[in-house]
C-alpha cells in the first residue's frame, strides 16, 4: 500500500543523506564543517524524525486497516441478517403487509394471538418468534450485542430504539432480547412461540395456599403475573411463621415516614421490624410498595425454616445455593426467574415447596410446625396437597 512505499522512501532518503556526510565534511586539512557538528545538527535529529514519521505512518495504517475490517464485518452481519429475514418466506412477508395495512386492528391475523400488555411487560421468545404492535409504544431491549430483526423493512435493531406499530419483528435469539412496552398499555400480535408479558404457571400453588389461609390475593385476584412488593413478601413470611395474628394484634408504630399503606399493612411492617425480620430502606423509609427481589424472599423463607442469614447462608449470594439444596427451586426455575423476573407466581411456588421442607433443627417440616401452632389442620393440609403440582 502507499503508506509502505512512503516509509521506504523516507528511510532511503535518510540513508543517502547520512551516507553523504563524509563528502560534505571535505578533507582533514580543509574541512567544510566538522563531522561532530554535522552529526549533532543533522544526523541524530534526522534519525529521530525518520523513526517518528515511520511510527506515525504505521499507526495510521493500522487504524485504517482496523476500520476497514470493522466495516466489512458490519456489512457482512447486515447482509446475513437480511438473508435470514428473507428465508422466512413470502407468507410471513405477506402477513406483515396485511398488518401494515391495518387489517389486524379489527381482528387478530391468522396464526397470530392477540395480547394486551401493560407498561414494563416484555415480548421475548425463541429464534423465529415474531411480534407486531397494533397499538401502544415500545423499545428494543436486551443484553449488549443482542438484536432483533425487522421483517417488514429488513435489517436488524439493537437495544435502545423505539419500535413502530404495524411492523413485524422477529427474535434472533432467546437471550432476553425483545421489545418492552413503554406506554401504559399496548395491544400486540404474537406467533411462533413469542412470550408476551408473563403467564402464571403456578396457579395451583396459589389455590393450595389460599385453602390453607396462607395466601389471599387482592381485590384483583391472585395477580400472579406481577412482581411482589416488599410488604407483600413480609406478609407471606409472617404467615409461614404462623405469626400473622400476633402482627395484627400489635401496634403500627414504626420509625418509617412512608407507610401510607392500609392500616393492617402498617401493623405487618411494625411487627416485622420489631421482631428483626426486616429492615427499612433507610432509617426513616421502608419502601412498602417497592418490588421485592428473589433474594429478599428466599431470605424470608429460609428464616422461616430456621436458617440464619450470616451463619447458614448469605442473603444475596448463597441463599440461592441453599434454596436449590433444599428443593425450594430447581435450577431450571431459577434460570426462568432470571429471564422473566421475580413474580408473585414464584412467591406461591416457593411457599408451597417450603411447607414440605424440614426445619433447620430437624424438629419436623414447616407444615407440621404450623399445624402444631394451630395455624392449619391436617385435613386442610391433605386437601391442599391434592391441589399442589
Amino acid at each position: 500500500m502507499k503508506y509502505h512505499r512512503i516509509i521506504a522512501a523516507v528511510l532511503a532518503a535518510a540513508t543517502l543523506f547520512t551516507g553523504a556526510t563524509a563528502l560534505a565534511a571535505g578533507t582533514a586539512a580543509d574541512p567544510l564543517v566538522t563531522r561532530s557538528w554535522l552529526e549533532t545538527v543533522f544526523h541524530t535529529p534526522l534519525n529521530a524524525y525518520v523513526r517518528t514519521a515511520a511510527d506515525t505512518l504505521q499507526a495510521t495504517l493500522s487504524t485504517k486497516t482496523e476500520g476497514i475490517q470493522a466495516a466489512a464485518e458490519d456489512y457482512a452481519r447486515k447482509r446475513v441478517a437480511e438473508a435470514y429475514a428473507q428465508l422466512l418466506g413470502e407468507a410471513v412477508l405477506e402477513r406483515a403487509s396485511e398488518l401494515m395495512a391495518g387489517t389486524a386492528a379489527q381482528a387478530p391475523a391468522a396464526g397470530m394471538e392477540q395480547r394486551t400488555l401493560k407498561k414494563g411487560d416484555r415480548v421475548t421468545g425463541p429464534t423465529g418468534a415474531s411480534v407486531m404492535f397494533v397499538s401502544g409504544a415500545g423499545k428494543v431491549v436486551g443484553p449488549a450485542g443482542s438484536e432483533i430483526i425487522n421483517i417488514t423493512a429488513g435489517g436488524v435493531r439493537q437495544p435502545g430504539p423505539a419500535i413502530r406499530t404495524g411492523i413485524l419483528y422477529m427474535m434472533a435469539a432467546d437471550d432476553g432480547s425483545g421489545i418492552e412496552v413503554t406506554s401504559d398499555t399496548a395491544v400486540v400480535l404474537i406467533r411462533d412461540g413469542a412470550r408476551a408479558g408473563y403467564e402464571p404457571q403456578y396457579t395451583a400453588c396459589a389455590d393450595a395456599l389460599k385453602l390453607l389461609g396462607l395466601f389471599q390475593g387482592s381485590n384483583k385476584g391472585y395477580e400472579l403475573e406481577r412482581c411482589p412488593s416488599r410488604v407483600e413478601a413480609l406478609i407471606m413470611l409472617l404467615r409461614l411463621l404462623g405469626e400473622e395474628q400476633a402482627a395484627l394484634a400489635g401496634s403500627s408504630v414504626t420509625p418509617f415516614s412512608d407507610l401510607t399503606i392500609w392500616a393492617d399493612g402498617q401493623k405487618y411492617v411494625a411487627y416485622g421490624y420489631r421482631m428483626h425480620y426486616t429492615n427499612g430502606m433507610s432509617a426513616t423509609t421502608f419502601g412498602p410498595n417497592r418490588d421485592s427481589t428473589l433474594e429478599q424472599y428466599l431470605t424470608f423463607v429460609l428464616r422461616a425454616l430456621g436458617y440464619r442469614d450470616g451463619t447458614d447462608f448469605v442473603w444475596n449470594t448463597t441463599s440461592r445455593d441453599l434454596a436449590l439444596e433444599l428443593g425450594l427451586l430447581t435450577s431450571g426455575e431459577l434460570a426462568a426467574i432470571g429471564r422473566d423476573g421475580f413474580r408473585r407466581d414464584h412467591v406461591v411456588l416457593i411457599s408451597c415447596r417450603a411447607l414440605g421442607c424440614s426445619l433447620q433443627d430437624g424438629s419436623g417440616t414447616l407444615a407440621q410446625r404450623l399445624m402444631a401452632a394451630g395455624v392449619l389442620t391436617a385435613d386442610q393440609l391433605q386437601a391442599a396437597e391434592a391441589l399442589m403440582p
